[in-house]
């Protein structure tokens, strides 16, 4: 088979590239201050690679759209960024951090690697993939080590094999409950995890923000996430199922912001996005009716606090526009 590499690059390709070089500067920024600030020596190589993944990945995807001639977004620089600023979180959740940043560029660059049809930009985010998953295995060693990981919770093995016999194994809302599968509770799990570490972030940003309108936006983040953590928590609870628990949630009580207000939303953005695929997953993933309902109303939650997000972005001229195709509608009217 013969690749002509001369082959423009594909909407699709467009889109997770420049996508990829906004997140890949924002990560570069936080890490940045990360580095600087972090003591434990055990935790502080986890930080430096993921660090030189972020700048390898912006300098990679800045010379294809360079390139083709696709101008770079803005992104983030060193403006947005202060490392002279004391703590604000402790060694343990910045590597929690990273170990969460290390399972979202798994999904995010499998996505870019399955959409892209170009054999540069194929091999291009198979390399970020396995930088990926590397990066997940090094935080999850160090913390497995330190005796921080948090894992999913354990169940009996399963003895024999069944088929599902009854109705009620969707049901949920009357009658008897059935106990939780495996997979339902590892999408609980999951997302106990992530928005226990996306909390304890927002907590320092809504401490640390410039802006009271925004300052309102992120604590108002933070009381979603946590009562969507309370309502899974209970599910689990509930069906006697041990929740995953986390110990590292205090927040320094400094006020100095690391990072610019513009920084901070894009953050959430980027939240907000992971937050409603990994819902819509579980949502799939869970057959008991009860727990489907609880995902489409925090799908829901989360679109909205989402969209008065992207409104406070363009209010403040800090959302880039993505690209996009041509207007026919207007090109084509008469002058």
């Amino acid at each position: 088979m013969t690749i002509d590499h001369s082959t423009q690059l594909s909407s699709s390709e467009i889109a997770v590239l420049w996508g990829g070089y906004i997140e890949n500067t924002m990560s570069r920024c936080v890490l940045t201050y990360f580095d600087s600030i972090i003591e434990d020596q055990d935790f502080k190589p986890v930080i430096e690679q993921a660090l030189t993944i972020s700048n390898r990945n912006v300098k990679q995807i800045k010379e294809i759209l360079t390139t083709e001639q696709i101008p770079v977004p803005y992104g983030f620089s060193d403006s947005d960024i202060n490392v002279q600023a004391p703590r604000l979180y402790s060694d343990t959740f910045m590597v929690r951090y990273i170990l969460f940043m290390g399972r979202s560029g798994e999904i995010t660059n499998a996505f870019a690697h399955g959409t892209s049809g170009r054999e540069d930009i194929r091999a291009l985010f198979f390399s970020h993939l396995k930088s990926s998953a590397t990066l997940y295995d090094q935080a999850a060693n160090v913390m497995l080590k330190k005796g921080t990981f948090v894992r999913s919770p354990y169940i009996v093995y399963p003895t024999q094999n069944e088929y599902v016999e009854k109705e009620n194994f969707l049901a949920g809302f009357i009658g008897e409950k059935r106990p939780l599968t495996a997979m339902e509770i590892a999408h609980i799990a999951t997302n106990v995890e992530s928005n226990s570490v996306g909390t304890t972030l927002l907590t320092g940003f809504a401490q640390t923000a410039q802006s009271n309108e925004i300052k309102k936006y992120l604590a108002r983040g933070f009381e979603i996430g946590k009562k969507q953590m309370e309502i899974l928590d209970k599910v689990l609870t509930d069906d006697n199922t041990a929740s995953p628990k986390t110990w590292d949630g205090v927040v320094e009580a400094s006020t100095s912001s690391p990072f610019s207000d513009k920084l901070m939303m894009q953050h959430v953005v980027t939240m907000n996005s992971q937050s409603l695929g990994s819902y819509g997953q579980s949502l799939g993933g869970s057959p008991r009716r009860d727990i489907a309902s609880h995902y489409a109303r925090f799908i829901v939650e989360v679109g909205n606090y989402a969209n008065d997000g992207a409104e406070i972005m363009i209010t403040n001229g800090w959302m880039e526009k993505p690209p996009h195709t041509v207007d026919r509608q207007k090109t084509m009217k008469p002058n």
